[in-house]
């Protein structure tokens, strides 16, 4: 059976909710290999070669993080910059032209959670949360990376989210990853 490598990046776990819950849910399913980018690189050394292994094996990549500043975690960015790295995700050709390698028909899925409500993302003068995530999403199309829809969760930071509602994404994450 194929596996999902699950990247988890999020600078605060202890006082997260939603990723907390999700990684309580995930880290031990037969068929995911989960990562927590902080518990595992809190320097940021990350070994590149052991990433691109596990990522040559598995055929789902799903990031998963809290969106910072209307970007990726820090640790994300690094574990991508050093991971997708030339002569592996990709190459330039003689002619000039980008060639994906490693990833090309790999799917890929986000799972970003947002302490603001949905409203904050939505209206004139506003950006999606897929908008801001752009960068995200034109890298992995770029490395030929299938694009899955995202799971966008929010309102992680306004009080508390029920018992039923942490369930119900539970479930939505599961039946996503897990069929």
């Amino acid at each position: 059976m194929s596996k999902t490598l699950v990247i988890l990046a999020h600078d605060d776990m202890d006082n997260s909710v939603l990723n907390s819950r999700f990684k309580k849910e995930l880290e031990n399913e037969e068929n995911i290999i989960y990562k927590d980018l902080n518990s595992i690189y809190p320097t940021y050394e990350i070994d590149v070669q052991k990433e691109q292994d596990e990522l040559a094996s598995v055929s789902k990549v799903v990031f998963q993080f809290p969106m910072y500043w209307y970007s990726l975690p820090s640790a994300l960015k690094n574990w991508i910059d050093k991971v997708f790295s030339y002569g592996f995700s990709y190459i330039v050709d003689d002619k000039g032209e980008f060639v994906p390698l490693a990833l090309k028909d790999k799917e890929f899925q986000v799972i970003a959670t947002m302490g603001a409500r949905e409203e904050s993302f939505i209206g004139e003068g506003r950006l999606s949360v897929k908008e801001c995530l752009n960068s995200c999403f034109y890298t992995t199309k770029m490395l030929g990376m299938k694009e899955l829809d995202p799971m966008f969760f929010y309102g992680a930071a306004y009080g508390k989210i029920s018992e039923e509602t942490l369930d119900e994404y539970s479930n939505i994450i599961k039946k996503e990853l897990l069929g």
